[in-house]
């Protein structure tokens, strides 16, 4: 059974971690992982929900082959490669560095799983359900597909329940931020793509004052070629 308190879990509250899924080649002789920035959370049951968009690779991949690993991973910088790599990247961030990449064989699934090596927790997840719902989302209401997963491995590689900082904290919110800005430039929404790109500016001023956490200044350096790339 899960045991969800090894993790500092709570039901119902919302987590962010980098989920990595795969897909395998036709000749089934290479994997390939993907990694994305999500949010999850614990349900009745010590189920896991989480919601990709349909359009996203970990969307097809989950559909697919019904497994996923979520990554607990306190290194703020690794979330920013995981939100920001698209596959015609402005600032040639294509896909998320293999070199962070690991494998675990699960048995269940008699085959290696992508997981992130850096990460201090690790949960494996099968698809036991999936279902629709409506979502505002500031840009209008959307439909997104919803997963609820049975864990089925879990393995804790360090001893740490690591709390972001201020200045960490901030470089997520930048990063997130950062992929809504996006959307708002898609949908030609002049007035929320202003007040995102402030908002965005901001955090990124109030992190560099902090001045002495190098991880977040890594990431806001790669935030900010990013949506100066949405700029010019």
């Amino acid at each position: 059974m899960f045991n969800y308190q090894d993790f500092g879990i709570k039901e119902g509250n919302l987590y962010e971690i980098i989920a990595t899924t795969y897909s395998i080649s036709e000749n089934g002789m290479e994997i390939k992982p993907n990694a994305s920035c999500m949010g999850i959370r614990m349900i009745e049951g010590e189920q896991i929900q989480i919601s990709p968009f349909y359009n996203t690779i970990t969307y097809k991949n989950l559909k697919e082959y019904n497994t996923i690993a979520i990554n607990f991973v306190d290194d703020v910088y690794l979330y920013a490669l995981a939100a920001l790599k698209e596959p015609e990247s402005p600032i040639d961030l294509k896909d998320f560095p293999s070199k962070y990449y690991n494998f675990k064989y699960i048995e269940s699934r008699s085959m290696d799983v992508p997981y992130i090596k850096k990460a201090w927790g690790l949960l494996v997840g099968e698809v036991s359900h999936e279902f629709q719902k409506t979502k505002d989302d500031n840009f209008g209401e959307i439909v997104i597909p919803v997963f609820k997963l049975d864990v089925i491995f879990t393995e804790k590689l360090q001893e740490t329940h690591k709390l972001f900082n201020r200045a960490e904290n901030l470089a997520l919110e930048a990063t997130i931020l950062a992929t809504r800005l996006k959307i708002a430039r898609e949908s030609h929404n002049e007035t929320k793509f202003s007040q995102i790109y402030e908002k965005i500016k901001d955090f990124i001023k109030n992190i560099e004052r902090f001045g002495k956490n190098k991880r977040a200044l890594k990431t806001i350096h790669l935030v900010d070629k990013y949506i100066s790339s949405l700029i010019n």
